[in-house]
């Protein structure tokens, strides 16, 4: 099977011949950045530096996917937040809002979303990134992009010591403007699918339960992620970083074709808990292990997540930008030469 059959088979729960190395965040690696010799803070905002660093790791690594953006910025752009790119800071930094938008309870309640969203903010480039990378790469691996979740997308809008006030006194409005936000990412999500993605993963990140209580996910959260996974036509995949145990079966409601978690959780643990039926997607340490790890670390986490369950080997979040070719190149060619054969005995 090519990559394409294969990820797109296993999201179709057709039988595929192993385990694909792929990710649902977006593909953008060090090793990318200094083979075109691009800035860090210069790749959110230039649609062509954004393929190129995308399509990278499939081209150079054989990674089995390209997805953009990079970045959590886009939806609160639309917003018409002001992004901080950090062009001046020798170190990479992820794009970040330069401050909240939402001060008060009563600007929460009168937040107006555009109508329009075609032309907004940076929304355009990652269309053009997504139908470039279609016409490239996208003939042997899938094309994926991401979305964030609403209280994910709250918190970047809302200064977040103040949108977890608003979580305990004032749940009712901030049901209201989850809503509304909802409402933003499935436009957001739909402009992708016309651009051609295979699949979208919608990150709720802030609904851990490292951060907020598990009822309140059941109860406000889950509502709109189910509202999102219902408007979706391509592949949706629910992901959720730190720990989600708690939370897992909750999870399975949304209506998710994948769930994916974070290496907080064990994963065969998780497995346990979300049965075999579920496609379950992680949970490589991207960070710690594939930042500072010897290739040979990068072998026995690879083979651990497979043995545990894993029906997609892809990093817990995004990829360390100071992660090494060599521990880049073994986890895909760990999965390569693994992946069939730790993933079929788990399941025989």
């Amino acid at each position: 099977m090519d990559t394409r059959e294969r990820i797109l088979g296993l999201f179709a729960r057709k039988e595929v011949d192993r385990v694909a190395c792929f990710t649902g965040m977006g593909t953008v690696w060090g090793v990318a950045l200094k083979h075109y010799g691009y800035k860090f803070a210069h790749i959110h905002s230039d649609a062509q530096k954004m393929i190129r660093v995308a399509s990278y790791p499939a081209q150079a690594f054989g990674y089995e996917c390209a997805v953009v953006p990079f970045d959590l910025c886009i939806e609160t752009e639309i917003l018409g937040s002001d992004i901080n790119y950090y062009i001046d800071n020798e170190r990479p930094l992820y794009p970040k809002p330069r401050r909240p938008i939402i001060e008060s309870l009563e600007e929460m309640e009168q937040l107006e979303l555009p109508l329009e969203i075609k032309g907004a903010g940076r929304l355009p480039l990652v269309i053009e990134a997504i139908q470039t990378l279609k016409k490239t790469v996208g003939r042997t691996v899938p094309v994926g992009s991401f979305v964030l979740g609403p209280y994910t997308l709250a918190g970047q809008i809302i200064d977040f010591n103040k949108l977890l006030r608003f979580t305990i006194k004032n749940p009712a409005q901030l049901d209201s403007l989850l809503t509304k936000l909802t409402g933003l990412i499935i436009k957001v999500a739909r402009e992708y699918e016309k651009a051609g993605v295979d699949y979208i993963t919608v990150r709720e990140m802030s609904g851990t339960t490292d951060i907020v209580p598990p009822p309140f996910f059941q109860n406000i959260i889950v509502p709109h992620l189910q509202r999102i996974f219902a408007n979706l036509n391509c592949v949706g995949i629910i992901h959720i970083c730190g720990g989600t145990m708690p939370v897992l079966k909750e999870m399975l409601t949304c209506g998710a074709a994948a769930v994916s978690v974070e290496n907080k959780n064990s994963l065969g643990e998780t497995r346990k808990i979300v049965g075999d039926n579920t496609i379950l997607l992680g949970n490589l340490d991207g960070f710690e292990l594939l930042g500072s790890g010897t290739p040979d670390d990068i072998v026995s986490g690879v083979k651990q997540c497979l043995e545990e369950g894993s029906d997609g080997l892809w990093p817990a979040c995004e990829v360390s930008l100071d992660a090494p070719a060599e521990n880049l190149a073994a986890m895909i060619n760990t999965v390569k030469e693994y992946g069939s054969k730790l993933w079929f005995r788990k399941n025989e």
